[in-house]
């Protein structure tokens, strides 16, 4: 199998794990907004000043972790597709490194394990090496044009 081949799985299940992240994140948002406008009607403040206290809290953590998950899926995405492609060595690690951050995930118990996969594949000489042989047909000179033009 080509390294570049064993890199088309994580780059993918990252992908998916992004996705899933942005949409429970935008969902969750918008779920906010609705209940913050007061069109669900049926929510009601807990009267006892701990349990306000924990509901207010709970809530602001809740919306933060969307809003982050919302804000870091196109950053994983990215990542991700530069790592399918074997480019960009440095953007597919934090792209696997956001991905394993459990406070940057609505969804994190499947992109921990996916960032986990992909961080254990980027660690190996071979995968390495397929990005370095990228960046070395990068840094070289454009062809000359034949000698009879």
């Amino acid at each position: 199998m080509d390294h570049l081949e064993r890199l088309r799985a994580p780059a993918t299940a990252l992908i998916i794990a992004a996705s899933l992240n942005a949409m429970i994140g935008l969902l969750a948002l918008l779920g906010g907004l609705v209940r913050l406008s007061g069109l669900s009607g049926s929510e009601q403040l807990p009267t006892d000043e701990a349990e306000r206290i924990g509901y207010v809290s709970s809530t602001v953590i809740t919306y933060c972790i969307s809003l982050l998950s919302l804000l870091l899926a196109p950053l994983i995405i990215y990542g991700a597709v530069q790592m399918m492609h074997g480019k960009k060595y440095k953007m597919a690690r934090v792209a696997a490194i956001v991905a394993i951050n459990p406070f940057t995930s609505c969804c994190f118990l499947v992109s921990i394990p996916m960032g986990l996969w992909a961080m254990i594949l980027l660690g190996k000489p071979e995968i390495k090496a397929v990005f370095a042989s990228d960046a070395s047909h990068r840094n070289s000179l454009p062809p000359q044009p034949p000698q009879s033009w």
